[in-house]
């Protein structure tokens, strides 16, 4: 009996094989504005695209195509391609969006979780301890617990809104950056979800979650300011 033995296999630009360029580049351009190499309001050349990424002209603006129409890049004018930016409406819009997805997603998660799903939340928790000073790793730790909310809520319709959600979350200026002593904050918010979800209260963890977004919103003004103005944030919002 033989064993078949399965692998991805990737061209010369470390794009799978079975993968379209046009895909390719759309993915990659995607993950360059959501891990914030691309900030927004920041232009984007198309010839630096295709340099870096190694393609034509273009299956790049195939890609530019998509992303506006996602809502994550929009053309100026005077500048050409640029990464969409948030007015303060929209900001406010945004966070109130998503503090309800997220209350609900938590009252959700209470009545749904699985015993693993729950362990997996606290795992996840841990982590953010580990890593609260390393802030790359600590934003992605912060979206995995999350996403195992939003999973654990077994909704599939609530997990569509949250890749959506998130999308948009990127545009938020200062959106990689944490004040000093949020970690802690952000650690003890989240452990009141974890906990209101494991004690299989929705009420609490609904509670817990629009708390944890309102809390969010007003460090979010806090960043927006230091960034307007160059000074720096003394303290983390409670």
């Amino acid at each position: 009996m033989s064993t078949k033995t399965s692998a991805i296999l990737f061209d010369s630009s470390d794009r799978p094989l079975d993968q379209s360029l046009g895909d390719y580049v759309h993915q990659e351009l995607k993950r360059f504005i959501l891990d914030g190499k691309y900030r927004a309001g920041e232009r984007i050349r198309e010839s630096d695209i295709t340099s870096e990424l190694k393609v034509s002209r273009t299956p790049v603006r195939e890609a530019f195509r998509r992303l506006q129409s996602e809502g994550l890049l929009k053309f100026e004018a005077q500048r050409g391609v640029v990464v969409a930016e948030l007015d303060r409406q929209e900001v406010a819009e945004l966070y109130a969006m998503r503090q309800h997805m997220e209350g609900f997603a938590a009252r959700c998660a209470a009545q749904h979780a699985t015993e693993s799903e729950i362990e997996a939340m606290e795992y996840i928790l841990a982590q953010t301890k580990i890593f609260d000073d390393k802030i790359h790793q600590f934003n992605q730790i912060n979206w995995e617990l999350h996403y195992a909310i939003y999973t654990a809520a077994h909704n599939r319709f609530l997990i569509r809104a949250f890749e959506a959600l998130s999308d948009s979350m990127s545009l938020l200026q200062g959106a990689k950056y944490i004040p000093a002593g949020r970690p802690t904050v952000l650690h003890e918010e989240h452990g009141r979800i974890v906990e209101a979800i494991k004690q299989r209260d929705p009420d609490a963890a609904d509670k817990a979650a629009q708390h944890h977004v309102r809390n969010a919103f007003l460090v979010h003004l806090e960043v927006a300011f230091h960034e307007r103005t160059g000074q720096q944030v003394t303290k983390a919002t409670p």
